[in-house]
């Protein structure tokens, strides 16, 4: 399945809608290049939120054939076990050795349980080759401090930390970016986490 591809490029943005921390949308896009013939994409990936009775499913960004169905679609329920989350992509083709292949997915999610931690991680179990960029939209809570993180993929020691520094988006809200090169050298993961003042 996804042991079929290599990820050339990623980018994940996670917006955080409201003040108390309850509404979520993120977006994830991912260039694809197929290693062996295959027409379906695994996408695993983990929500550290709760309290809501039945998740949605991603919504998968697809263009549409001559007769108005997409291409892409998600093939199977959304799978969970524990924070753990898998979907199934077909892919509408079989993407032969060396294509490549675009992948969007777009996510509207709830904490109602207020178990949400506050990061945007990436822990790569293949390369991503070129680029991987991370951003994250929050309101300008007062005390409000971002951080990028470049951790041990397997102990998730920190090794390098910096702060960073949010552009306005709009009124009110802030945008915190970081690109990273050739991401999964020696074996790295990577996050942007925050904090605020709890009278927020």
């Amino acid at each position: 399945m996804s042991s079929s591809f290599k990820v050339v490029d990623a980018i994940h943005q996670l917006e955080v809608v409201d003040r108390s921390s309850t509404t979520f949308r993120s977006e994830h896009t991912f260039v694809v290049e197929a290693t062996l013939p295959s027409r379906f994409f695994v996408r695993e990936y983990y929500w550290t939120g709760s309290g809501v009775e039945k998740e949605p499913v991603p919504e998968l960004v697809s263009d549409i054939d001559a007769w108005g169905f997409p291409l892409q679609r998600i093939h199977g329920p959304l799978i969970v076990e524990g924070q753990a989350r898998i979907v199934l992509v077909d892919l509408g083709r079989t993407i032969n050795v060396g294509e490549q292949e675009t992948l969007v997915f777009r996510h509207k999610m709830k904490d109602l349980g207020g178990s949400f931690r506050p990061f945007l991680r990436v822990r790569p179990t293949k390369a991503i080759e070129n680029v991987l960029r991370l951003t994250v939209v929050l309101p300008e809570w007062s005390g409000l401090r971002v951080q990028y993180l470049r951790f041990t993929h397997d102990t998730e020691k920190v090794i390098e930390s910096e702060e960073i520094m949010g552009r306005s988006a709009c009124e009110g809200r802030l945008v915190f970016e970081k690109e990273i090169f050739k991401p999964n050298r020696n074996n790295m993961g990577h996050r942007i986490e925050w904090t605020h003042s709890s009278q927020d």
